[in-house]
C-alpha cells in the first residue's frame, strides 16, 4: 500500500463533512425508541437505540456510557470481555491480535474468525465486507453513549449477518449533544493514546456539528511465551488513527425531520511479533441518514444510504523450528473491498397495544485478495487473485403487542435473498506467467426465512419472566469462500461450495428485584447450529499432498468445511447489588456446553467440543464513588478451552484483575491511573502442534488525563 497516498485520502475525507456544513444537520437522533431497554448485567437509565433492532422481551445486556468511560481497559473489546459470552476468535486483545482473528460472537454460538455476530454503529454494519471481522480499535469507548448486546438470532435488519446476535454501538454524537472532551494517556506498554470529540448545536438548534479523532500507539509485548521464544520473536504492537465527523440539519425549528451526513475513516499499522510479519489497513465510510424522530406513541422512520471502502495487506513468514530465523512465506499485498447499502425502517403504533415495525435493506459487496507466495530465495515465484461479489436484499415485519401491564408479546418474520457471483481463484507462475490454477465458481442464490417469537410476563413489579424462540442464518464471507491461507503450522484451503450457517434456538429467563438495591437474573438457552463453517484438519506433512502441495513435517493441511450440526446449550446468571451510597457490585457467570453432533466430512469430530468455546466464564465488577474519587475493579476468570477441532491442544484457564482509580479535579478535569492484568497471569491464546505457546497481554499500567469542555 502506498502509505502516503492513503494518508492524504484519509485526511481529505476527514474534512469532507465540514465542507458540507452549510447544507446539513441537527439535534435529537432518537427515531427508534420503541420499548424501554431491558437490563441484566448493568442497570442504567434507558437510552434510545437507533442502531438496534426493535426491542423484544428477550434478555439483553446494556453497557452504559459511564461504564465505558471509567473502565480500566483501554480498548472496546477489552471492556466488553467482562460480559460473559462476548468473545473474539482468539483471547488476544485487538491491540495485538491479527485483524483476521477479530471476528466476534456472543454466548449462544461458537466463535468464528469471520464473526457470527453483527456489529452496528448507529445502525450501519461495521463487519469487514471481505472477511467479516471487526476493527475494534477504530472505536473510542468514551465517544460511545452505550453498547447493547443481544445474543439471540432472529428478525432484524441485516438478519443473515447476525446468526449469533447483534452488538449495537450508539455514538454520543447522535445522543448526548452538546458535549466535548479531550483525553490523553500513556504507560509502560501504551506509548501514547490521545482522543478528542465534540458535538455542538448552533444557537438556533437547527444545525449540529460533530467530530472526533483518536490516535493510539501501542508499543506492545512478545506474543510467544518466554520458554518458546527465539531470536525472531519481538514485540507485537499497533498504531491506529481514526476520525468520525459530520453535520446534522433539522428542517424546521423544533421539527421532527433531520438529515445527517457523516464521514468516518480509520488506518492502522501492526507488527505481529516477528520482524517480517506486518500488516496495515485503512477504511473510509460515508453515510446519509434521513429520519423522523418521534415518541413511542407516534410513527417514526429512518432511511440510511452508506458506502464503505476497505484496504488490507499483510506479510507472513515461515519460522524455523528453533525460532531463530524466518523466511517470507506469503505477501498479501492487496485486499481491496467495498460495500454499498441502503436501509429503510418504519415504526407504526396501532392503537394503544401494538407497535408494528417493518423495513427493508439492500447491500452489494465486492472484494478480492492479491497475494504472492512460494518463496524461493530471493523472491516469490507464484501469485494468486481470489474473490467475488455478493448481493443481499431483505424485508421484515414485526409486532410488539402489550395487552396489559403484565404481558407483552413479540413476533417477527424476515425474508432474505442472497447471491454470490463472479467467484474466482487464479494462480500463476510469476517468471513464466503460466497459469497453474484457474477456478471459476458457480453463481449461487438462496432465499432464507427467519422467525422470532417471544413473550414477557410480569406478575409483580419485582419479578419478570421471558421466553424466546428464534431462527437465523449467516452466509459465508468472500474470504471463507475463495481465499486459502496459512497460520502457524496449518495451511487451509478455501471452499467455494460452502453452505450458509443456520440456527434454531430458544431461551428462558427471569429477573428478580426483591428490593431496589438488589437484582438477579438467570437465562438458560439451547441452540442447534447447522452447517457451521470451520477449518477442518485433514492431512499432515511431510510430502506433496493434493491441493495443499508440499507440506513440511508437522504442517497440517486443512480446508474450510461445513459441520452438519452442533449443539450449544448454557446457563447465564448474574447479580447486581447496590451496597451503599456510591458503591455497587455485580457478578456474572456463563456455563456453556458445545458438542459436534454430525460431521460427514470428518466423523472423528462427532462428540467433540467446538474449538475456542470455554465451558465456564465469570466476571466481577465493583465500582465506588466517594467525594472526588472513583474506583473501578474488574475480575475475570475463563476456564480451559480447546484450540483445535480435534480437541488435542488445550488452552489453560486464566484469571485476571483490572483496576482504575480516577480523581476529579473540579467539574471538568479528571486524572486517572489504570492497571490491566494486575496479577500478571499467563493468558494462553494459541498452541501450535510444534509446542509453541502464544500469550496475551501481561501486566500493564497507564496514567491519563481527561478534560471536558
Amino acid at each position: 500500500m502506498n502509505t502516503s497516498t492513503h494518508s492524504k485520502r484519509f485526511v481529505t475525507c476527514a474534512l469532507f463533512p465540514l465542507q458540507l456544513a452549510a447544507l446539513t444537520c441537527g439535534p435529537n437522533a432518537h427515531a427508534f425508541t420503541d420499548q424501554p431497554v431491558r437490563l441484566t448485567e448493568i442497570e442504567i437509565k434507558a437510552t434510545p437505540f437507533a442502531s438496534a433492532a426493535l426491542s423484544t422481551p428477550a434478555i439483553d445486556v446494556l453497557v452504559d456510557g459511564e461504564t465505558l468511560r471509567y473502565a480500566p481497559q483501554h480498548s472496546l473489546d477489552g471492556i466488553l470481555r467482562d460480559v460473559p459470552g462476548f468473545r473474539l476468535f482468539r483471547r488476544t486483545d485487538s491491540t495485538t491480535a491479527h485483524p483476521t482473528t477479530q471476528g466476534v460472537s456472543l454466548g449462544n454460538v461458537g466463535p468464528n474468525g469471520a464473526s457470527r455476530s453483527l456489529v452496528l454503529l448507529d445502525g450501519i454494519p461495521m463487519n469487514d465486507p471481505f472477511g467479516g471481522w471487526v476493527a475494534w480499535n477504530r472505536f473510542t469507548p468514551t465517544s460511545l453513549s452505550a453498547v447493547r448486546l443481544a445474543p439471540q438470532a432472529g428478525v432484524s435488519p441485516w438478519g443473515t449477518a447476525s446468526l449469533g446476535g447483534v452488538i449495537a454501538l450508539d455514538s454520543r454524537f447522535l445522543n448526548d449533544a452538546p458535549f466535548g472532551f479531550v483525553q490523553a494517556s500513556a504507560g509502560d506498554l501504551l506509548s501514547h493514546e490521545t482522543a478528542l470529540a465534540f458535538a455542538q448545536d448552533t444557537p438556533s438548534r437547527m444545525t449540529r456539528f460533530f467530530g472526533g479523532f483518536q490516535e493510539t500507539d501501542f508499543g506492545g509485548y512478545p506474543v510467544v511465551r518466554k520458554d518458546s521464544r527465539g531470536a525472531v520473536d519481538i514485540k507485537a504492537g499497533s498504531r491506529v488513527q481514526s476520525y468520525d465527523a459530520g453535520v446534522r440539519q433539522a428542517f424546521a425549528q423544533g421539527g421532527e425531520w433531520h438529515l445527517t451526513l457523516r464521514s468516518q475513516g480509520w488506518q492502522e499499522s501492526r507488527n505481529n511479533g516477528t520482524p517480517l510479519t506486518t500488516n496495515s489497513s485503512d477504511a473510509l465510510d460515508f453515510s446519509a441518514r434521513l429520519s423522523r424522530d418521534a415518541g413511542p406513541s407516534e410513527w417514526a422512520m429512518e432511511s440510511i444510504l452508506f458506502t464503505q471502502q476497505r484496504h488490507f495487506e499483510s506479510f507472513f513468514s515461515t519460522i524455523a523450528a528453533d525460532r531463530n530465523s524466518e523466511i517470507p512465506s506469503l505477501d498479501q499485498y492487496g485486499v481491496p473491498s467495498e460495500s454499498y447499502g441502503f436501509i429503510q425502517r418504519l415504526r407504526i403504533p396501532v392503537g394503544e397495544e401494538h407497535s408494528v415495525g417493518t423495513g427493508l435493506d439492500l447491500r452489494s459487496t465486492e472484494g478480492v485478495t492479491k497475494e504472492r507466495f512460494r518463496y524461493i530465495n530471493p523472491a516469490f515465484t507464484r501469485e494468486r487473485v481470489a474473490g467475488g461479489r455478493q448481493a443481499d436484499a431483505g424485508i421484515y415485519l414485526q409486532d410488539t403487542w402489550t395487552p396489559s401491564s403484565r404481558w407483552q408479546f413479540h413476533g417477527g418474520a424476515r425474508l432474505e435473498w442472497h447471491q454470490e457471483s463472479d467467484g474466482h481463484l487464479r494462480e500463476w507462475d510469476i517468471p513464466s506467467l503460466t497459469t497453474l490454477r484457474q477456478s471459476e465458481y458457480e453463481n449461487r442464490h438462496a432465499v432464507t426465512p427467519s422467525l422470532t417469537l417471544s413473550s414477557k410476563w410480569t406478575p409483580q413489579k419485582w419479578f419478570e419472566w421471558s421466553t424466546t424462540v428464534y431462527s437465523g442464518a449467516r452466509n459465508p464471507t468472500l474470504n471463507e469462500l475463495y481465499r486459502p491461507f496459512r497460520t502457524g503450522d496449518a495451511f487451509t484451503l478455501a471452499n467455494g461450495s460452502l453452505r450458509k450457517e443456520s440456527i434454531l434456538g430458544g431461551e428462558l429467563g427471569f429477573q428478580i428485584k426483591p428490593v431496589d438495591a438488589l437484582q438477579f437474573h438467570v437465562r438458560v438457552f439451547e441452540n442447534r447450529l447447522h452447517d457451521a463453517i470451520a477449518n477442518i484438519h485433514k492431512v499432515k506433512g511431510p510430502g506433496v499432498i493434493g491441493d495443499w502441495g508440499f507440506l513440511a513435517k508437522d504442517v497440517q493441511g486443512a480446508q474450510r468445511e461445513n459441520i452438519d450440526s452442533a449443539n450449544i446449550r448454557g446457563l447465564d446468571a448474574g447479580v447486581e447489588w447496590k451496597i451503599g451510597p456510591g458503591l455497587t457490585a455485580s457478578a456474572n457467570w456463563l456455563g456453556t456446553h458445545s458438542e459436534v453432533r454430525d460431521c460427514a466430512v470428518k466423523r472423528s469430530l462427532e462428540g467433540r467440543a467446538l474449538p475456542q468455546v470455554p465451558h465456564q466464564q465469570a466476571s466481577l465488577h465493583v465500582k465506588g464513588d466517594y467525594a472526588r474519587w472513583r474506583w473501578d475493579i474488574d475480575g475475570r476468570w475463563v476456564s480451559p478451552q480447546f484450540d483445535d477441532d480435534n480437541n488435542e491442544f488445550t488452552l489453560a484457564s486464566y484469571a485476571t484483575l483490572d483496576a482504575r482509580v480516577t480523581l476529579k479535579l473540579g467539574k471538568k478535569t479528571e486524572v486517572f491511573a489504570a492497571l490491566e492484568n494486575a496479577t500478571d497471569s499467563e493468558i494462553q491464546t494459541r498452541r501450535d502442534p510444534s509446542g509453541t505457546v502464544y500469550i496475551g497481554a501481561p501486566r500493564m499500567w497507564c496514567l491519563g488525563v481527561r478534560i471536558e469542555f
